[in-house]
Formats: structure tokens, C-alpha cells, sequence
């Protein structure tokens, strides 16, 4: 039984139909007799059921048509409502974005849902003023569809943002949606502390942040690592610049990152090696830490030293005094390293065409450590011997060790060679003495022209030194190495000669 008084019930809608057109829905009544208002049908009898047709023809596409339908009966009266909506463009998205703080001259991001609510394919543009940026910028929704879309906020200054987004769309872009968009930006600062004791070398310029790797052995690499501590309540990117850019081959200091980012409120570890390659120079480099924008910097000063080996021998000279023909002698020759680091040797000595020979001509020697070495002599004729042999250290100048004897046979017995005479001979170099043949030196000698000094050496008489200079006169003579010339001997043993073995 229907209730005795007036209500109304939603029997029937339209949506999504085109203007100008019409559609019928049907709406079922049950119960007993009904007379029907504005509507012309049957009385359904009792028990019964009947459709009665209702028909819309819609004429403005901008509006929503509302009506009703009212039926009576004996009990009462109750009505139908009728609504008819047209197809529509239509989109949704939020009212408000907030996105994350970002620093100046970097970026932060954001997306939000953008729906189509409506009946239609809408095709939609976004417009946004600067430093927003949205993906995509256009594009085109189904009915139901949804896409999300990225907002991005790169700023250049650093303030507050507050701007509104606009979505136009429909056929002719009549409709718009808005989204506030707020976000904003701060400016960067970087601290660069060098960790572990302080650089007693600060040198001038008052540079505070320097980064000391003491001596270096030459070829290696070591690495020291400081820290980049950002105060900022935001991210901040960075880049690493050379205050001057490096020769191709100047790889001395290198920092492995040449951009990164620091975390909030965070530290980060950056590398720098340091690559000597020279032995005995010392390096200096700045590096500049560059925040996004490059409105400050920070300058890191790096400075190291390159050590090398150090060897050194036993003895410069090693003597065999006599031997005869067919005979050998050995003396022993220690060679040490008295630095860290490890010195690759070796002698310029051949020891098949040469009688003078070494048992380990070359090899390693670690840091700190000595190796005692075998020198044997094997003269091959009865004459006197001597040669000065270079030994090659690898980052360090080269050693010279003199060797020399003497070698009797049963028809050839020359004086035996000794130390002073090898001092006498590098006199007479120093002097100019050597460019003479041994008699004319003689004769000079006999005639005055030539005196003998304390030690038995050459020299020329004091009047003629003051008109030469005085280094060639000087008896603080220098040694240069190479092939040796004929040897000049003092007129004790003079007109005998030397064979460089």
C-alpha cells in the first residue's frame, strides 16, 4: 500500500546524451489504480504493472534539465523526479601542491592526479608561470582516464613561491582548472674541514683548509679524504674545479668526483690522490669547492713531497793490487738503501768482455736494507788496470765505483797501480795537465816550467797561474764522469801506461 501523503522518488535520469535529441526511459509502477499527471498512459489495474515512456529533448549544453512526474490515487499522491544531464568536458585535479625546499640553481619535485570526470575525450594544455615547470605540458584524457603529472621547481633566486597553474581545456579550450602551486628556495654554503692533524706548512695566503700528504714515495698513490659539511636545511649539489687546469701528464693530484651532493644538514667524504712522480719536488694544487650557482666557493690547498731511494755504497774505490797472469781475486762491496722505498740498481758492467765483474750486477733493494756484493778481478794481459763503473739507481743519481790493479806476468812486471795515483790523475784533469804526453810533462818539469805540490801532484808555477783563471789553476778539482782520457802520471811512474778494463 502506498502511504497516504505526497513524497517524491528519482525514477528516471538522463546523462550523456547528445542536444537536440531524445530518449525514452521507462518507469515501472506497481500497486493498485494510479491516475497520472502530465503524463498520458493506462491506469494499471491492481496487482499489475506498468512502463509509462518519458521523453527529453535537451536544448542548451550548458545546463542540467530538472522535472518531475506526479501520480494520485485514492490514498494519496506521490512524484518522480526527471533529470537530464548533457555530455560534458571535465577534469579534476587538487586544489593545492606543496613541494619540498629546494636549493638555489637546483630542484625539487612533485606529482599529482589530473582525471577526466566527464563523458568526453578532453584535450587539455597546461600554463605555468617560471620556476615551475609541469610534464607533460599537454595531452589527451579518455573519459575516466587519469595521468599523473610531474611538477618541477628550479629556481634561481631564493624566495618564497606562491603561483597558480591553469589547465585550459575542451574543444576550444573554454574551460580551465587551477592548481596553486607553493614551494621555495634557499641559497647554499659549504664548509670544507681537512681531517687529521693540521698542516704545519700553511705557507703564505691564509688558506686555512690544507690538506698535507708529507713525502710520497715516487710512484705510488696515496689518498687523503676530507670532508664537505653542508649547515643548509636543504640538498646541495656541487662540482669540483682545479684552481688551473693540468698538462695532460700532470696527473700529481686528482680528485676522483667531479660532481656530487651533499644531504642536508649532512658531511660528505670527498677523495684526493696524490701520484708523485718526480723525486725531490715539491707539489702544490688548490682545488675550489663550487656550490650550485657558483655564488661562493671554498678553495682546498693540497701539498705533498716525493721521496725516493736512497742508496749508497761500501767503498768508491776498490783495489786489487797485483796478480799474476791466469790468476783471480774477489773483495766484497756492500750496497745499502737506507730510505723506505724500494731502488731497482744495476751496474754498467759487463762481465763476459770486462775483467772486472760483479757476482748480482742488478736487481730490487727493498727500503732499509743491504745486499753484499762479489767483485772479481780476472786480469787477461800483464798491464794495469782501472775503470770506473757507473752504478744506475732508478729516481736517484747514478753511483761510481772505481776499480783497479795491476798484472804481472813472468816478462812484464809494471809498477802497481794505487789509490794516489787515481787521486793524481784527477788532479792533473782539473788542471788541464792531461791534454800533454807524459814526456813532454817531463821535460817541462826538468826546465822549471812545472812544479810538484805537497802531494806529488803537477800544477804550474804561480806566475803563470795568474795569467790563466783561477779554475784551472785551483786545486778543488770537480770529476766529471764519462770515458776516461789517458791517463798522466807523476814522473815516478811516468811512461807507463793504463788500460781501462
Amino acid at each position: 500500500m502506498l502511504p497516504s501523503l505526497r513524497h517524491a522518488t528519482t525514477a528516471g535520469a538522463w546523462r550523456g546524451h547528445p542536444c537536440l535529441s531524445h530518449t525514452v526511459p521507462s518507469t515501472p509502477l506497481h500497486g493498485q489504480e494510479t491516475t497520472l499527471r502530465h503524463v498520458q498512459g493506462t491506469v494499471p489495474s491492481s496487482g499489475a504493472q506498468t512502463l509509462p515512456d518519458c521523453a527529453c529533448w535537451p536544448f542548451c549544453p550548458q545546463r542540467e534539465y530538472e522535472d518531475c512526474i506526479c501520480f494520485e490515487k485514492a490514498e494519496g499522491e506521490f512524484s518522480v523526479a526527471l533529470q537530464a544531464t548533457l555530455p560534458r568536458h571535465a577534469l579534476f585535479c587538487p586544489d593545492t601542491l606543496q613541494l619540498p625546499t629546494c636549493a638555489a640553481y637546483h630542484f625539487s619535485e612533485a606529482t599529482f592526479p589530473l582525471r577526466n570526470i566527464g563523458d568526453l575525450i578532453t584535450v587539455f594544455i597546461w600554463e605555468v608561470p617560471s620556476p615551475f615547470h609541469l610534464v607533460p605540458t599537454s595531452g589527451l584524457l579518455e573519459p575516466g582516464a587519469m595521468c599523473t603529472v610531474k611538477v618541477l621547481f628550479q629556481p634561481q633566486v631564493a624566495l618564497a613561491y606562491d603561483v597558480m597553474a591553469t589547465c585550459r581545456f575542451g574543444d576550444d579550450e573554454e574551460h580551465n582548472r587551477m592548481i596553486q602551486l607553493r614551494a621555495s628556495a634557499k641559497y647554499l654554503h659549504l664548509v670544507v674541514k681537512v681531517l687529521g692533524e693540521p698542516c704545519e706548512d700553511m705557507g703564505p695566503g691564509g688558506i686555512g683548509d690544507v690538506l698535507c700528504f708529507g713525502a710520497v714515495a715516487v710512484g705510488t698513490t696515496v689518498e687523503a679524504k676530507v670532508e664537505i659539511c653542508n649547515p643548509s636545511a636543504v640538498s646541495a649539489p656541487f662540482r669540483i674545479e682545479r684552481a688551473q687546469e693540468p698538462l695532460p701528464q700532470d696527473n700529481t693530484f686528482t680528485c676522483p668526483i667531479s660532481r656530487a651532493v651533499v644531504p642536508a644538514s649532512g658531511k660528505l667524504l670527498l677523495p684526493v690522490r696524490f701520484s708523485p712522480q718526480t723525486v725531490g719536488v715539491q707539489s702544490v694544487d688548490y682545488f675550489s669547492v663550487v656550490p650550485a650557482g657558483g655564488l661562493t666557493h671554498a678553495v682546498l690547498k693540497v701539498m705533498g713531497s716525493c721521496k725516493g731511494p736512497l742508496v749508497c755504497l761500501s767503498q768508491s774505490a776498490l783495489g786489487f793490487n797485483w796478480l799474476l797472469l791466469g790468476e783471480r781475486s774477489a773483495q766484497s762491496l756492500e750496497i745499502s738503501n737506507i730510505s723506505d722505498v724500494p731502488a731497482h740498481y744495476q751496474f754498467d758492467l759487463d762481465g763476459r768482455d770486462s775483467v772486472f765483474s760483479v757476482d748480482h750486477p742488478c736487481g730490487v733493494l727493498e727500503g732499509q736494507a743491504s745486499i753484499s756484493l762479489t767483485v772479481t778481478f780476472r786480469p787477461s794481459h800483464p798491464i794495469i788496470y782501472h775503470r770506473r763503473v757507473a752504478c744506475l739507481v732508478h729516481h736517484q743519481d747514478p753511483l761510481f765505483l772505481d776499480l783497479f790493479g795491476t798484472c804481472h806476468s813472468d816478462t812484464a812486471k809494471p809498477p802497481v797501480l794505487g789509490p794516489q795515483h787515481l787521486a793524481w790523475y784527477r788532479t792533473h784533469v782539473a788542471r788541464g795537465l792531461t791534454f800533454y804526453p807524459p814526456d813532454i810533462l817531463g821535460t817541462m818539469l826538468r826546465e822549471g816550467k812545472l812544479q810538484v805540490d805537497h802531494s806529488k801532484a803537477l800544477r804550474l808555477p804561480p806566475q803563470v797561474c795568474a795569467l790563466v783563471s783561477d779554475s784551472a789553476c785551483s786545486p778543488h778539482w770537480h770529476w766529471v764522469s764519462g770515458p776516461s782520457p789517458p791517463l798522466l802520471c807523476p814522473p815516478i811512474i811516468q811512461g807507463l801506461a793504463i788500460v781501462s778494463a
